[in-house]
């Protein structure tokens, strides 16, 4: 008799990886790239230059409805954040629409608990898993600004553009959802859109990014940066 198993999870960049010569690990049922070369010259790259890490298994939910703020406030204790602004990766794009990030496989047990807070609390809200519909981008390193203005009009100065900052624009011809989300003093940004556009967003950056020495990084690069 036959076992089942859990289908691997695979990212749209999987076949880009591939092609780069990564070799793969799983976290929590998806397929993404260990390593490119080698970690420590990763490492290196996102420190010193700028690297692109895939980042598409990170949990995506929207929350929507004119009680998306009292929602988040009794479920999560979220304080008042203005129009592009966030906290604690929870982002307010509208005054009624707010997109959540959660390390991978999380998302799951967050919405659970704001669709329980809604039914107690007789808010109407809706909370929608884009997950598997969005590819996400993390562009890592000193550059990364200079990078994204090649491809994208938004000023990227810290000014303009602070830590956990979310707007959405036009990036290389397509819609996008740009997040701040730097580690540590390092700045980096989180690119998110259709998952189907992802390798042509991805393509796109790394020929932007030559004249910069840009490098893919994978998991392991990118747990010992936030490790640090």
């Amino acid at each position: 008799m036959s076992t089942s198993k859990t289908p691997t999870k695979l990212t749209p960049l999987r076949s880009i990886a591939q092609r780069l010569g990564a070799t793969f690990t799983e976290e929590q049922g998806w397929r993404i790239p260990e390593v490119y070369t080698a970690a420590e010259g990763e490492i290196t790259a996102a420190r010193e230059r700028v690297v692109l890490a895939d980042e598409t298994p990170n949990g995506k939910l929207l929350l929507e409805g004119d009680h998306a703020d009292s929602v988040l406030m009794d479920a999560l204790d979220l304080g008042s954040l203005q129009i592009n602004e966030g906290s604690d990766r929870i982002y307010r794009l509208r005054n009624d629409i707010f997109f959540m990030s959660t390390p991978p496989g999380r998302e799951v047990r967050v919405q659970k608990k704001l669709t329980t807070t809604s039914a107690v609390s007789k808010q109407f809200v809706t909370i929608t898993d884009i997950t598997h519909g969005r590819a996400e981008i993390r562009v890592i390193g000193p550059d990364s600004q200079e990078l994204l203005s090649k491809v994208c009009g938004l000023d990227f100065h810290p000014s303009a553009f602070p830590n956990e900052t979310a707007k959405q624009s036009s990036l290389a011809k397509t819609t996008q959802l740009i997040i701040r989300r730097d580690i540590g003093e390092l700045p980096a940004f989180s690119i998110i859109g259709t998952q189907s556009l992802g390798p042509y967003v991805w393509d796109t950056m790394m020929e932007a990014g030559r004249e910069f020495g840009i490098v893919p990084i994978g998991r392991a690069a990118l747990a010992a940066l936030e490790e640090e």
